[in-house]
């Protein structure tokens, strides 16, 4: 077996992992993500191109930061209050107040005409 193979079997098995922690409890998505991994892979499987396979590592790694760093679940507590699962992976933003005397560009005043 190649190395690039054993590498590209690695990812696919830390891209199961990964989805089975970010939506631990949420069966729907878990089953979604497992089916669209495997998709994924089976339909690369024939890549024989070093250089293309090892775009598909690439982007395999990308998709695991991603999920990771950007996925954050909401459970429903109460009708109108819901709980956060933050991970130590979750990225955290500055959130940046609205400044009021921002000088904003006017609106467009041209509307679109319909074609006929």
């Amino acid at each position: 077996m190649s190395s690039l193979r054993r590498e590209a079997l690695r990812w696919y098995k830390i891209l199961q992992r990964t989805k089975d922690e970010v939506f631990a409890g949420d069966f729907r998505t878990i089953t979604a993500a497992r089916q669209r991994i495997r998709e994924e892979f089976i339909k690369n499987k024939d890549v024989t191109d070093e250089k293309e396979i090892k775009e598909k590592i690439k982007i395999a790694k990308d998709v695991e930061v991603e999920l990771r760093s950007s996925v954050v679940q909401a459970v429903r507590k109460q009708p109108a209050v819901f709980e956060a699962r933050i991970t130590p992976d979750t990225k955290k933003m500055d959130n940046v107040m609205f400044d009021p005397d921002a000088e904003l560009p006017p609106p467009r005043t041209k509307k679109c005409s319909d074609k006929k």
